[in-house]
């Protein structure tokens, strides 16, 4: 236990954080069932790439998917993630989705409260959230969805959980810059359709 937490602490001092911001560790704001999904990210990744090549190549859009995924990554430097994105989501692998590449729309990242705060500003499949630092390449999302949701956007639900509705549930995902500018948002394990979601990021 000692040993864990001296990580946590280990990476989060070495991770550039905003001026006044807390240091918040996600695992103690996750859900459990996050918290499973994120601790497999990588296997979502390699399963969605894999089931996405028979059908990515089908139409020719593979290539689109590998681009993304396979860019080197830079250190995520919360300056450089804020801002405003033109956004795309990739739906990668599973047994309904297949592969599906979406069109452009609009997100952002800005400073909330001290803190860096994503959303998904148009089209469908909306969410937003808090991001904390994972370590000095990457954050990770907590993110709620907000589809056709009025009034005030929905917080993430936090460690107690509790929302079961697929469409509801909570988003979490690793946020990455990219070296040739773009960034990346990896959903692993969504509830519905695919393996792995990909919101990928080019500058507005």
């Amino acid at each position: 236990m000692r040993f864990a937490a001296l990580a946590v602490l280990t990476s989060l001092a070495v991770f550039p954080v905003l001026a006044g911001e807390t240091a918040l560790d996600w695992r103690s704001q996750a859900t459990p069932h996050d918290l499973d999904r994120l601790e497999r990210y990588e296997d979502a990744v390699t399963k969605g790439m894999m089931e996405s090549r028979v059908a990515g190549e089908e139409h020719g859009t593979y290539n689109e998917l590998v681009s993304v995924m396979e860019e080197e990554t830079v250190a995520a430097d919360p300056e450089e993630l804020k801002g405003q994105w033109n956004c795309r989501t990739i739906k990668a692998g599973g047994p309904f989705a297949g592969f599906v590449v979406y069109g452009w729309f609009r997100c952002e990242i800005v400073e909330k409260n001290g803190r860096l705060f994503f959303e998904k500003l148009s089209g469908s499949q909306r969410q937003s959230g808090y991001l904390y630092p994972r370590d000095e390449k990457s954050w990770v999302l907590l993110a709620a969805p907000n589809e056709g949701h009025s009034g005030p956007i929905r917080a993430y639900s936090g460690p107690e959980g509790g929302v079961t509705d697929p469409q509801l549930i909570d988003e979490p995902a690793v946020v990455s810059l990219l070296k040739d500018g773009r960034a990346r948002i990896v959903f692993p394990w969504p509830e519905l359709e695919s393996t792995f979601n990909v919101l990928e990021m080019t500058r507005r």
